[in-house]
């Protein structure tokens, strides 16, 4: 605990002195997926609507320029580090949507029946479970209001891990949901499937008491792409046309394990991610071993950051601590 104030009280004192190289290290790291992105589309025969581009541009834009000012004529390390990490975000976002859609539309042989074979073979009752929450319509409603607050949630962490002194945290978040976002994005284009709904012909009429969120408004997309009768993608209507891994699931075990740094969020936001993982199989109709992927990419994720650090920190004096990409111990 005395560390952890300790820190908070550095991050306050100033800029941390390596925010301009890990700043650029991580757009680096978004340059290289965007020229991946571009490539693939490219190769896909798939093209961008270049109109929808601009407002996420102008966004990221806006948010760096603000960032260079509260690092350099008005310094406020919360603010330029939450400012930048924000930006990120959403340029990798941007990229990650596209990069999903030019890997669907190359993508081989549907894998629905080895994901639910696999379900099956672990004694998990896709089926069931729908059953149990058709016929409690408040808890899916719950669960449904947890599922859709993964973008809220990941704006409010940012603002969150910023506003508190967790810089060294947050640039960690960001970077573990850019390896998370990646690792999904790549295995979905080695592993295609539709989901649970579409491959067991279900209906809405079959389930009256669930309204899943995402049960069939990616289909057309993902057709599209397929038949080839999709061929421009505009950002601005960019759908989740993943199901194995589960990017939820991951995104649900980032957040719960960054707001358990906070006294104050770290009960509310375990049993948010729990409930929002808990959803994950019914309102974005995932096999139950796209959730257990998907948990995995994510600690997987963390692992590999708290690995980078500790090489690092081994290759430095013991006087000098740098986290993951060299970013300072705050």
């Amino acid at each position: 605990m005395t560390r952890q104030i300790e820190e908070r009280a550095r991050s306050r004192a100033g800029i941390p002195p390596d925010f301009q190289r890990v700043r650029a290290r991580l757009w680096l790291a978004i340059l290289a997926i965007a020229v991946l992105t571009a490539a693939w589309m490219r190769l896909a025969g798939l093209a961008l609507d270049p109109g929808s581009a601009l407002a996420p541009a102008l966004t990221c834009l806006g948010l760096e320029l603000l960032a260079t000012v509260y690092s350099t004529r008005r310094p406020e390390p919360a603010f330029a580090v939450t400012l930048s990490g924000l930006a990120q975000v959403i340029a990798f976002s941007a990229c990650a949507g596209l990069l999903s859609y030019a890997a669907a539309a190359t993508g081989g042989p549907l894998w629905d029946q080895t994901f639910h074979d696999l379900d099956q073979s672990l004694g998990l009752d896709w089926t069931a479970y729908l059953h149990v929450l058709n016929e409690r319509p408040d808890l899916g409603f719950a669960l449904s209001l947890a599922y859709q607050s993964l973008m809220l949630q990941v704006i409010l962490l940012v603002v969150l891990l910023g506003f508190t002194g967790r810089l060294r945290a947050l640039r960690d978040f960001v970077l573990a949901y850019m390896i998370a976002g990646l690792t999904t994005v790549l295995i979905s284009g080695l592993m295609p499937a539709t989901e649970m709904f579409v491959h067991l012909g279900l209906r809405p009429e079959d389930f009256p008491g669930v309204d899943p969120t995402a049960a069939y408004v990616h289909l057309a997309h993902l057709t599209g792409l397929r038949d080839g009768t999709l061929r421009v993608v505009s950002l601005s209507h960019v759908e989740g046309i993943i199901t194995f891994p589960s990017f939820h699931a991951a995104l649900g075990t980032l957040f719960a394990r960054y707001l358990w740094m906070s006294r104050v969020t770290r009960w509310p936001g375990l049993a948010l991610n729990a409930m929002l993982i808990a959803a994950t199989p019914i309102d974005g109709g995932h096999y139950f071993v796209d959730v257990g992927a998907g948990i995995l990419i994510a600690v997987a994720a963390m692992a590999s950051i708290g690995v980078a650090r500790r090489l690092a920190g081994a290759r430095r004096m013991p006087v000098a601590t740098p986290g993951v990409l060299g970013a300072h111990p705050v």
